[in-house]
């Protein structure tokens, strides 16, 4: 059984690892990921994951306190933090004292109200991509040791490696469910007005540019209504 106040013995982690890999989509991966975070690193009282949206809007899509929703809300507002400075570069970052940190004062003055004492952060990152932040926080400043710093380290690259896994999986299936749908459009137009499956898919390409409209969603349209909005405009 893993105990937050020490490191997880090397059964225990290999379990843990084991859990971020058997989730059946992203947003469940990333819930996984918050809520063992909290059980094990040492020191660890509440953890969300952060990411990094177009326009920089910062999402936090799964947590395990509402503090950690209000954090990433001040850092959206004063426009620092350690969210923020973590995905654009380093590994993690450590506040110890929030009273006293030099580092994005305005946040650190505004989080400590927010009953914490000091955060731990990770950058969740493959070789190919920054996928956001793994952000643990406790109540008291001092929380985390060197201890907490290694188990941190481990447990956060095999979270990105698991996220990135479960992404790749649903890209995929995204994918497929595409070109599924896209085949059933060209069936449909194939028999309509007896052309080739080359025929077809040119004409699926030729309406999607003309109209605007992504090839996906004009094949989604013909298979689910039998309609055909390819035809040239009368």
């Amino acid at each position: 059984m893993l105990n937050r106040d020490h490191s997880p013995p090397p059964e225990g982690f290999a379990e843990v690892v084991r859990s971020l890999f058997a989730e059946p989509d992203v947003l469940a991966t990333l819930q996984r990921i918050a809520d063992l975070a909290v059980t094990t690193v040492p020191g660890c009282d509440y953890a969300g994951v952060s990411l990094l949206e177009p326009r920089s809007r910062l999402q936090t899509p799964a947590c395990t306190h509402d503090i950690v929703r209000r954090s990433d809300a001040l850092q959206l507002q004063l426009g620092e933090g350690p969210a923020l400075g973590s995905m654009r570069k380093g590994t993690y970052v450590y506040l110890p004292d929030l009273t006293a940190a030099s580092r994005w004062p305005k946040y650190a003055a505004e989080a400590a109200k927010l009953d914490i004492g000091s955060l731990l952060s990770f950058r969740l990152f493959t070789a190919r991509e920054t996928l956001g932040v793994l952000i643990l926080y406790a109540a008291r400043p001092q929380a985390f040791d060197q201890d907490a710093h290694e188990v941190g380290v481990i447990y956060s690259a095999q979270a990105a490696s698991a996220l990135a896994a479960n992404r790749r999986i649903a890209n995929l299936s995204r994918a497929l469910d595409t070109r599924e749908t896209i085949g059933q459009a060209q069936g449909i137009l194939m028999e309509r007005h007896h052309m080739t499956a080359e025929q077809a898919w040119e004409r699926l390409r030729g309406a999607s540019q003309n109209r605007n409209v992504k090839l996906a969603e004009l094949a989604e349209k013909i298979a689910l209504s039998g309609e055909d909005p390819t035809a040239p405009p009368v």
